[in-house]
């Protein structure tokens, strides 16, 4: 009955057939796997009967933004630097947020003083 009224919530719940990753944050060791893994679940959990088609221009700047962050974040010049690290990700998360439609107050008064001129 829990186990039910969790999923019908959309909560995730953990069982024994999950499977266990040993990463490791000093050396790195054992997060390609992960990467592999989470990879491979996305895939499978995204995938539908046909491609994404994106029809609209300000939908594809947004992904094509949020794959350049990314792209960043996983590049060899970032090892080591997680405060860079950790801008990439929030602006490939910002990305996201344009496409899904969430919009945050700082974009709000980023276009109010960059299109209306105030406080100039």
């Amino acid at each position: 009955m829990i186990n039910q009224t969790l999923r019908e919530r959309n909560e995730y719940i953990f069982s024994t057939s999950d499977r266990i990753f040993n990463v490791s944050a000093v050396t790195g060791e054992g997060f390609e796997q992960l990467l592999a893994a989470l990879a491979k679940y996305a895939e499978s959990f995204l995938a539908g009967p046909e491609p994404a088609l994106v029809t609209r221009e300000r939908h594809r700047r947004a992904l094509e933004d949020a794959l350049a962050a990314l792209r960043r974040a996983l590049g060899r010049e970032l090892a080591g630097s997680e405060d860079l690290l950790a801008e990439e990700l929030r602006i490939a998360a910002r990305a996201i947020e344009r496409l899904t439609g969430r919009v945050d107050v700082e974009d709000v008064l980023d276009v109010i003083f960059r299109d209306f001129c105030i406080g100039k």
